[in-house]
C-alpha cells in the first residue's frame, strides 16, 4: 500500500450529517438533503465535526485561492475591524478601500484604474449592466438596454445578473421573473454546433459571427453590451471557446458601440495563470468583473472594473452612477481584500498557478482511462472534466443529474476530497461535469494528491454504475 492509499484510507472514518431540517435558524439551500459540517481549515484541507480531513480541490467555491487559515489575513481584518470597520460610501470615502482599489489598478491591465466595490460576483456583474446602461443614457443612446450572452453561461443569482444568465437549471422556477435577453451559441469546442472541436480560429471567428447576427436582428440601437466568461465556471466546467472568438468579439463590439464585459468572477485574480483569464487572448474588454478570488473567501467582496474610455464618460455626470449597495466599498472588506493581493503577490501565486496548473492539468490527462470521462480542459488552477454515457455520439450519462452528481459528491468524500459536480448544459437539462480548481497555493505534491484522489472516486463511481 503506497502513502497516499494509507493516508486516504485514514481519512475514511464515518462521517456525521445533519438533516436540513435540524441546521438551526438556516433556511438550507435544500431542506431534504443531509449535510456535513465543516468545522476547520487549514491550507488545502478542511475538516469536519468527525475529525475527518478532506482535500479541498474547489477551493470553498472556487474563491479560497490563497487556502484556509492564513493568519496574515486575519491580523489584517483584526486590526481593521477595531479601526473602522463600517462607514456609508454615499457619504464618506475611506482609506482602506482607496488603498485596495489602487492596488487592484496595479493588477488589472493597461487602462483599468478604477473599481467598484460590492460584496459578491452577482452584484459585481449586476453593476457592470447597469453600468453599461448607464454609459449609452449618458452619451444619448437610451435606447441601448439589451445586454446579449451565450448559451451555458452563469453571471450570478440578482435579477440582473441571472437574466444573461444561459443556466436553465438555476432559473426555469423563477421564470417569467427576469428579462428575456438574447442569448449566443456557447462557442466551446467540445461540444461545437458547427466544428465538433476541431474547427480551430477560423471556427472561432464563425462562432463570433453569431454575435453580430443576434446584434443585427435585436436592433444595434438598442444593444448595450455583450457579456462572456473567458472561462465558463459552474455552468459548463472550465470551457473555453476556440482562439479567435475574443478577438471577433472585440471587432463586433466596436463596429456596433456595444461594450465588451468579460465575467472573471471565478476566473479572475489569478486561477488561469493570468491576473485575468481574458488576458490568454489578446483583447482589451471594456469592463471586467470580478469576485471570488479577490478576498479569497476571507469576506464577501465582489468588484466591477471599468476601462477609463468608460469611466471617462461619469466624470462630468453631476449626480454620479444611479447604483449602490449599503455594503459598497466597505473598509473591513477591502483591507482584507488588500491583504490577500500582498499575500498573492509575495508568493508569486499567479505564476504558481500556470506552472502547478500545467502540470495537473497533464496529469488529469489520466482520467480518459474511465470510459464515462468524455473530455478534459481548462487553463492554469481551473479545470474541468465532462462525463458521457458514449465516447462517441457525446450523449449523456444515462444517470444523468442530481443522482449521479450527489453520486459523485459523496464517493469524494469517501475518497477524502470535496468535488464540485454540476450539469444541465447539453440542452439545459441533462449532462454532467465537475470543475477542479484546487488553491493556488498547492505545489506538484499536493496535485499529484489530488489526481489521486479524483482517481479513487472515479474507480469507485466505475464501479457504482456497471
Amino acid at each position: 500500500m503506497t502513502a497516499n492509499e494509507r493516508a486516504r484510507n485514514q481519512d475514511r472514518r464515518q462521517r456525521s450529517t445533519t438533516p436540513g431540517t435540524e441546521l438551526g435558524g438556516m433556511f438550507p439551500r435544500a431542506f431534504a438533503k443531509d449535510y456535513v459540517t465543516i468545522v476547520r481549515g487549514d491550507g488545502s484541507w478542511v475538516w469536519d465535526g468527525d475529525d475527518n480531513r478532506y482535500l479541498d480541490a474547489i477551493s470553498g467555491n472556487q474563491n479560497v485561492n490563497i487556502g484556509h487559515g492564513r493568519e496574515a489575513i486575519a491580523d489584517a481584518a483584526h486590526e481593521q475591524i477595531e479601526r473602522l470597520e463600517y462607514t456609508s460610501s454615499m457619504l464618506f470615502a475611506n482609506e482602506p478601500a482607496m488603498e485596495y482599489t489602487e492596488k487592484i489598478a496595479e493588477f488589472t491591465p493597461d487602462g483599468f484604474e478604477h473599481t467598484w466595490l460590492v460584496s459578491s460576483g452577482s452584484e459585481a456583474n449586476e453593476s457592470a449592466i447597469k453600468l453599461a446602461r448607464q454609459y449609452h443614457y449618458e452619451r444619448g443612446n437610451e435606447g441601448k438596454y439589451k445586454v446579449i450572452s451565450r448559451r451555458r453561461s452563469y453571471h450570478g443569482n440578482t435579477a440582473g445578473a441571472m437574466a444573461v444568465s444561459g443556466f436553465p437549471a438555476r432559473k426555469t422556477k423563477m421564470e417569467p421573473l427576469f428579462a428575456n435577453f438574447p442569448k449566443a451559441p456557447s462557442a466551446t469546442p467540445y461540444r461545437c454546433e458547427r466544428c465538433d472541436g476541431d474547427g480551430g480560429r477560423a471556427c472561432g471567428r464563425e462562432c463570433a459571427d453569431a454575435v453580430e447576427r443576434l446584434i443585427q436582428d435585436e436592433g444595434p440601437e438598442t444593444v448595450a453590451a455583450f457579456i462572456a466568461e473567458p472561462v465558463t465556471g459552474a455552468a459548463n466546467a472550465a470551457a473555453s471557446p476556440h482562439d479567435g472568438y475574443f478577438e471577433r468579439i472585440r471587432e463586433i463590439c466596436d463596429e456596433y458601440d456595444v461594450l465588451f464585459i468579460v465575467d472573471e468572477v471565478m476566473a479572475g485574480f489569478g486561477r488561469t495563470g493570468e491576473n485575468f483569464a481574458i488576458e490568454h487572448w489578446d483583447v482589451t474588454p471594456d469592463i471586467i468583473t470580478g469576485a471570488k478570488g479577490m478576498s479569497g473567501g476571507y469576506s464577501p467582496i465582489g468588484g466591477t472594473m471599468p476601462h477609463r474610455r468608460v469611466t471617462e464618460v461619469f466624470e462630468d455626470v453631476e449626480d454620479g452612477f444611479q447604483h449602490g449597495h449599503t455594503f459598497c466599498f466597505n473598509p473591513a472588506s477591502a483591507a482584507i481584500g488588500t491583504a490577500v493581493l500582498e499575500y498573492m503577490d509575495e508568493h508569486n501565486l499567479v505564476s504558481n498557478a500556470r506552472e502547478v496548473g500545467a502540470y495537473l492539468r497533464e496529469r488529469c490527462e489520466e482520467f480518459y482511462e474511465y470510459e464515462f470521462v468524455g473530455d478534459v480542459r481548462g487553463k492554469g488552477l481551473m479545470l474541468g472534466v465532462e462525463f458521457v454515457g458514449d465516447r462517441e455520439t457525446k450523449e449523456p450519462l444515462p444517470e444523468t443529474g442530481g443522482e449521479f452528481q450527489s453520486l459523485l459528491f459523496e464517493t469524494g468524500l469517501d475518497n477524502g476530497i470535496v468535488t464540485y459536480p454540476g450539469g444541465g448544459h447539453v440542452d439545459g437539462q441533462y449532462g454532467d461535469h465537475t470543475l477542479i480548481t484546487p488553491p493556488l497555493t498547492i505545489d506538484e505534491e499536493l496535485a499529484d494528491e489530488v489526481v489521486d484522489r479524483m482517481h479513487a472516486t472515479f474507480t469507485d463511481l466505475e464501479g457504482a454504475l456497471s
